[in-house]
């Protein structure tokens, strides 16, 4: 993340992340900074800047951690449009995302209240990634709500632990293991050009799945003892092979990396989020549960070592580049809805992120699986995405007809 930020020479809102809440009723603007305040003393890894005075990249913290504030009134004048409201927070959401990319000027995070119209706000905290991962936006803005309210916050579960817990990894038994996974691995899965520096423009296309191939999907997984998450990889890794003309793939999968046996590491506010590889081999004789089988094996043999940077398996594996694709099963916790039962609620949650490689599908759990495909449109068109969106929901209907589940 820091090398990206390093060799972009104009000024670009990659790998930043912004979180839009929309608020109807009573709000205090004075309290809700003052509630921000509170929140990021909690966490000062937030305010983190970046140096490389010491021979090599650090990340500190100052001892007066503190996040800019901003304040605008769209519903001051009534000579302005809908249009123009639009337009007007469009411009200062993108210079706040644009504003936390410059990590030369810390801090890269940042928090904007807007005021839409009477008792309507839109509240956004927009960040680098490198400071916070989307797990813990949600977390995060629970708890500046809740100060807001005035209640009482339990001791912050400290960034410290998982930097120490990270420190203490085997590195050499990590190596080994993702060693073993992409043995034999011939090339690289691109889509895009190889080597390419700069990403293009970036667009994003939105689709939600049916509810009877949604509810296939999640019996499917059930039937074969795996995950929803696996049977959307199984997918994704089929939709490559139709891209690439490969049957040895490989791409980009987004894990937690908040570990189990860390205390409290579900509630910590930082960046645990890594991105490894995920391999599948997929012959003529291949079925359903035979890929399904191999990602999940794959999954329980490199569980323990997600934690290892990719810049690190590229160098154990032999590769400068694996791949160009991600895919991502997100499933954040937070929900709209009444606040405290104080008159404030959420009628609107929206996010908005961008990554260098030039295909990324991001897949949403519910009811109907929601999928987000954000693309390089200097490598494909909006109709080439359309196409892919289009095979990998027939995909997923002919894997759970496969398997008997439809």
């Amino acid at each position: 993340l820091l090398y990206h930020t390093q060799t972009t020479t104009t000024p670009t809102d990659l790998y930043a992340m912004q979180l839009a809440v929309s608020l109807r009723g009573p709000l205090d603007g004075d309290r809700l900074h003052k509630a921000v305040r509170t929140v990021v003393a909690r966490h000062p890894n937030l305010a983190a800047y970046f140096t490389d005075a010491y021979g090599e990249p650090v990340q500190a913290i100052p001892a007066d951690p503190a996040a800019p504030w901003t304040y605008v009134d769209c519903a001051a004048s009534e000579s302005f449009s809908q249009v123009d409201r639009d337009a007007t927070i469009e411009q200062i959401c993108a210079e706040e995302r644009i504003a936390v990319c410059d990590l030369r000027r810390p801090p890269a995070f940042r928090t904007l209240l807007i005021r839409e119209a009477v008792d309507q706000h839109r509240f956004v905290l927009t960040n680098h990634h490198i400071v916070l991962d989307g797990w813990s936006l949600p977390v995060l803005a629970g708890e500046i709500f809740a100060s807001y309210y005035g209640q009482r916050l339990p001791a912050p579960a400290s960034f410290r632990r998982f930097v120490t817990w990270l420190a203490e990894r085997d590195l050499d038994s990590a190596r080994r293991a993702w060693q073993d996974a992409l043995s034999g691995l011939d090339a690289p899965t691109l889509v895009g050009s190889p080597g390419a520096q700069r990403p293009g423009p970036r667009a994003t296309t939105t689709v939600d799945v049916s509810e009877d191939i949604t509810g296939a999907v999640t019996r499917l997984a059930r039937t074969c003892h795996t995950t929803v998450n696996t049977v959307l990889q199984a997918a994704w890794a089929q939709v490559l092979t139709w891209l690439t003309g490969h049957h040895d793939v490989v791409f980009g999968t987004a894990v937690s990396g908040r570990p189990s046996d860390l205390a409290g590491a579900e509630s910590m506010v930082g960046l645990f989020i890594n991105t490894v590889p995920v391999r599948a081999t997929i012959a003529p004789t291949s079925t359903v549960a035979d890929l399904l089988e191999q990602l999940q094996v794959a999954h329980v043999n490199t569980l323990e070592h997600q934690h290892l940077a990719l810049s690190e398996i590229h160098r154990a594996t032999g590769h400068d580049q694996l791949f160009d694709t991600l895919f991502v099963c997100e499933n954040y916790p937070m929900r709209i809805g009444a606040l405290y039962g104080n008159g404030l609620e959420i009628t609107d949650i929206s996010g908005r992120e961008s990554t260098h490689y030039p295909l990324v599908m991001v897949a949403q759990p519910g009811t109907r699986l929601h999928l987000r495909v954000e693309f390089d449109t200097a490598v494909f068109t909006a109709a080439r995405i359309d196409k892919v969106i289009a095979r990998f929901t027939r995909l997923l209907s002919a894997m759970s007809a496969d398997a008997g589940d439809a």
